[in-house]
């Protein structure tokens, strides 16, 4: 009986510590960047949009006007490459903040321009995971 209790409280335990996972909380983070960065060389707003909360509110763009913008962006484009550097990550219960250097390469009406920079951005844990509520 008393082993038995036991295996039910380490079981309990392990679960409990499992959903607090800071290294799975920072893979997942690390795979909305991916998958934004993927987006973002696509141009693929439908994807992009995917990691972003729809709480976003950031210099004065709510989630529509951020949607309108890339919309917009994506058609006048004619190449886009964005590579980033390593990010840092910061979890904090259910909100964190990641930066990283970049590097995006864009080319409008036959034109190229190099945009090098930090970015930080602000995430959110909502109920479908981890989304970017701010920094774009």
């Amino acid at each position: 009986m008393i082993g038995r209790l036991l295996c039910i409280l380490f079981a309990a335990l392990l679960f409990v510590s499992g959903c607090s996972n800071p290294e799975r909380e920072r893979h997942e983070i690390l795979n909305i960047l991916s998958t934004r960065a993927n987006a973002l060389n696509s141009r693929d707003v439908s994807k992009y949009i995917s990691v972003v909360s729809p709480h976003y509110s950031d210099k004065d763009k709510n989630f529509l006007q951020l949607k309108a913008s890339l919309e917009k962006n994506f058609k006048d484009f004619e190449q886009l490459t964005y590579v980033a550097g390593t990010a840092s990550i910061t979890v904090n219960g259910n909100s964190a903040e990641t930066v990283s250097s970049y590097r995006m390469k864009v080319r409008v009406r036959g034109k190229e321009m190099t945009l090098n920079g930090t970015e930080h951005l602000r995430l959110v844990k909502e109920p479908e995971g981890w989304k970017i509520i701010a920094g774009i």
